[in-house]
């Protein structure tokens, strides 16, 4: 046998025949605890000295902190948690990807725990909601490591979102063909954090900056065909960024606000990176490119016309606050054509949105635009708008308090057409959810 050959041989049979591995695999955990305590406990500092310098640098570091622990509170405030070698945890970073592949796994087969059958009677379907439960609470356990499994190379898998990719193929192919992910496999917190975490170190290693990481999940996003990330995460992530990262992902998505791949996603409220850009744009332009963009989008979510109102009140131009009140209006009724365009006179704002539910609380953006219409209306001396505005405020506090509006319709003073406008309004939206017990309630707001 070659010297070297026998060389490890012998170093191969002396390691599984040492005292050491010989203990790990005869005790069980709390028995080589014992044991550990009782050695330390007879050891002198000179003799531990001694052992560690065998030991590797990390693992002499890592036993040094748990030996000797944090002494001052200052010192146990800014410790971190138990120590533990890059060994260890490289050990727990291949076991989770471990689990992680083996959910993945059994996703792909065609009886595995992902197809479900409720009752005999029933199409099986593909569980999605558990396999993103599952893929979660391995992300949880993964969270905390990623920027040391990355900075130490615990593993060369290509990252999370390759994984995710390559999990979308693997679950396509084994499962039944007549089979659908019908949901969409909807990521959760950790799991979105994982994955641009990790993409975020990678970015950073090849000398890119926080646009090329906003570009990179863009393109994952395109590549996805099932899979999506969690839209809370991922606004969450890019706003905790250094403000130097902001300022450039701020100035590339602008540079690129008409270039197609980012034109959809930058002018739609509902996209994670609409949400992005705003705060962004909330942080580094000024107030005024900030609130006609927001003007822009008040046909998608209206709620975005009442920082535009607010600060065209407060530099008293009053018209044009009127007009953007009536598109922000129009916006939150845009699924009841009947009502546009609606006007304080004719009917209750409170009816038109809520239906038959009442939510004391819930309602605050509307006050608040009903309160910014008066505001400007009264300014403008509209004294018969003004008051049809405070029935219909009074309406969204107190529309099930007969006493209340009763009150209101008594002694705030509008003319007889609205008078009778806003109060049928009411009655009938009373009328619609009132309990035939309550027969006498209907007589007395039938004859007011």
């Amino acid at each position: 046998m070659p010297k070297k050959s026998q060389s490890n041989s012998l170093s191969k049979i002396k390691q599984e025949t040492s005292v050491g591995s010989r203990i790990f695999e005869a005790l069980i955990e709390g028995e080589i605890s014992q044991l550990l305590d009782e050695l330390f406990a007879v050891l002198s500092d000179e003799q531990r000295v001694t052992v560690f310098a065998q030991l590797q640098g990390n693992t002499q570091e890592t036993l040094t902190q748990i030996i000797a622990p944090p002494q001052t509170v200052e010192q146990v405030k800014t410790s971190k948690a138990q120590p533990t070698s890059l060994a260890k945890l490289a050990q727990t970073w291949s076991q989770l990807w471990g689990e992680w592949n083996q959910i993945i796994l059994s996703a792909s087969q065609s009886e595995g725990k992902y197809i479900v059958q409720e009752a005999s009677w029933e199409e099986p379907y593909f569980d999605d909601c558990t396999l993103v439960e599952d893929l979660e609470a391995v992300a949880q356990k993964m969270k905390p490591l990623v920027k040391t499994a990355f900075e130490n190379g615990f593993s060369n898998d290509d990252g999370f979102a390759a994984s995710l990719l390559s999990a979308e193929s693997e679950i396509s192919n084994g499962i039944p063909d007549w089979m659908e992910i019908a949901n969409g496999i909807h990521l959760e917190g950790a799991t979105t954090y994982c994955l641009l975490e990790w993409e975020w170190l990678l970015v950073q290693s090849q000398g890119q900056n926080g646009f090329k990481l906003a570009q990179k999940i863009r393109e994952w996003d395109e590549e996805f065909y099932h899979t999506s990330l969690d839209d809370d995460a991922v606004t969450d992530f890019f706003s905790n960024l250094l403000d130097v990262e902001k300022k450039l992902i701020f100035d590339g998505m602008t540079a690129n606000r008409e270039v197609q791949e980012w034109k959809h996603d930058l002018e739609n409220t509902h996209s994670s990176w609409h949400i992005v850009y705003m705060e962004l744009m909330q942080q580094f332009a000024t107030p005024e490119i900030y609130l006609n963009n927001l003007r822009a989008t008040i046909s998608q979510e209206w709620q975005n016309g009442l920082p535009v109102i607010e600060d065209l009140l407060a530099k008293q131009e009053y018209r044009e606050s009127l007009t953007v009140i009536q598109e922000t209006l129009d916006a939150l009724l845009k699924n009841k054509p009947d009502l546009n365009p609606w006007t304080p006179e004719n009917s209750l704002l409170f009816v038109a949105v809520s239906g038959f539910s009442y939510a004391p609380g819930n309602w605050e953006k509307e006050k608040t635009l009903l309160r910014y219409y008066q505001q400007a209306v009264r300014e403008l001396g509209e004294i018969e708008r003004v008051n049809a505005l405070s029935i219909q405020h009074i309406t969204f506090e107190c529309c099930y308090d007969w006493s209340s509006m009763f009150k209101a319709f008594a002694e705030i003073p509008v003319n007889k057409d609205t008078h009778k406008a806003l109060f049928t309004s009411w009655r009938e939206s009373i009328i619609n959810v009132v309990h035939y017990t309550d027969i006498h309630i209907f007589i007395q707001i039938k004859n007011p």
